[in-house]
């Protein structure tokens, strides 16, 4: 079920990305690990707020930009259309291919998705990344039941905590951000 975002939402967001674009969006793009090289996915990506950023990040790489409403897709296209390294999918996690992507990032995402849900998302968002890749997520700090249960997901999913830390995001408020690793061998 694809929940499209009100007219409002978008104005707020977009206000947000001029004003406060480098402290909330840029300080997170700049923390993630890439070297310019990577096939990187943006999963949620709104209206390309943190992917206008990233982009920049990858001369050599490809950054996929993935939401389920068309309405925050097409502002994503408007926002990075001057970037010739990305594509745009407007499907379910399911749908993504195994093994494609270096990283997989969302910003403030996984918390808005039931927990029914997550439990196939973070899987298929696993499966998703290349041995050795990295999932790297940012989510409010007062949503602790909604971490819990990420937190969860990602250890049965075979992602290994690497780093998290507790960050004040402008405007947002208190938030974890947190670096996952796919193991590198396959388990016997």
């Amino acid at each position: 079920m694809t929940c499209e975002p009100t007219r409002l939402e978008m104005f707020l967001t977009r206000i947000v990305f001029f004003l406060c674009g480098k402290s909330v969006y840029q300080d997170f793009s700049d923390r993630l690990p890439l070297q310019g090289t990577e096939k990187v996915l943006d999963f949620g990506c709104g209206m390309g707020t943190v992917a206008y950023y990233v982009a920049r990040r990858l001369p050599q790489g490809h950054l996929v930009c993935l939401d389920i409403s068309q309405r925050r897709l097409s502002a994503c296209r408007r926002t990075l259309r001057r970037f010739r390294n990305v594509s745009f999918l407007c499907v379910e996690a399911s749908e993504l291919p195994r093994d494609s992507f270096d990283v997989i990032y969302c910003h403030f995402v996984l918390h808005d998705i039931p927990p029914g849900d997550l439990e196939t998302v973070i899987p298929w968002l696993a499966e998703s990344l290349k041995p050795g890749g990295v999932f790297v997520i940012r989510e409010p700090l007062n949503e602790a039941e909604a971490l819990r249960g990420i937190k969860r997901l990602t250890e049965h999913s075979g992602l290994l905590l690497k780093t998290s830390r507790i960050t004040h995001v402008p405007l947002m408020g208190n938030a974890v951000e947190s670096i996952f690793a796919k193991n590198t061998a396959r388990e016997v």
